[in-house]
């Protein structure tokens, strides 16, 4: 049978000996942030509400984001309530490089959020849509680096961000 908390571990652990550098540091902390409200998505709906053309889109992207932020956060992590890894693994003290949320990890809302945003706006052109999955992805694997997500967490929130931004788009 597996052990996702294991698997969640290890591969956690391989992150933090294998991946971090105070370059790496600077990198995530900055990316993490960018999902942080939603600032980042928010910066694509004002970049894109005044053109006609993308106004539906920019309306659905919005729409969206609140959606699955609240969802997330005061929908879901409240039944689950699971103990975030630098509050459960005390192993890197000095982590995460990011101040400690105080809510629950499962899911991971940056995830959501983002994944969500980046699928929407995969509907708005070549450019929009490559930005914004890589930027959601950035800020994905932020929150594994930083140490405040397991790689459960932050899967199930892309998937539920996947649907997500699907429905928004019908």
């Amino acid at each position: 049978m597996l052990n996702v908390y294991k698997l969640d571990s290890s591969i956690l652990e391989w992150i933090q000996e294998h991946m971090r550098t105070k370059v790496m540091d600077r990198v995530m902390s900055l990316s993490t942030r960018l999902g942080d409200c939603g600032v980042v998505w928010i910066l694509y709906f004002l970049l894109m509400v005044f053109n006609r053309e993308k106004r539906q889109t920019a309306l659905s992207l919005l729409v969206c984001v609140i959606v699955c932020a609240f969802l997330g956060n005061f929908a879901i992590k409240p039944i689950f309530r699971r103990t975030r890894p630098c509050n459960h693994d005390t192993a890197f003290p000095n982590r995460p490089a990011v101040k400690r949320p105080s809510d629950s990890s499962f899911p991971s809302c940056h995830a959501l959020t983002s994944v969500a945003a980046a699928v929407t706006l995969c509907h708005a052109g070549w450019f929009l849509g490559m930005s914004s999955l890589v930027i959601a992805s950035l800020i994905s694997f932020s929150r594994m680096y930083l140490y405040v997500h397991y790689p459960s967490d932050v899967l199930i929130g892309a998937m539920m961000g996947v649907a997500a931004g699907s429905f928004f788009m019908l």
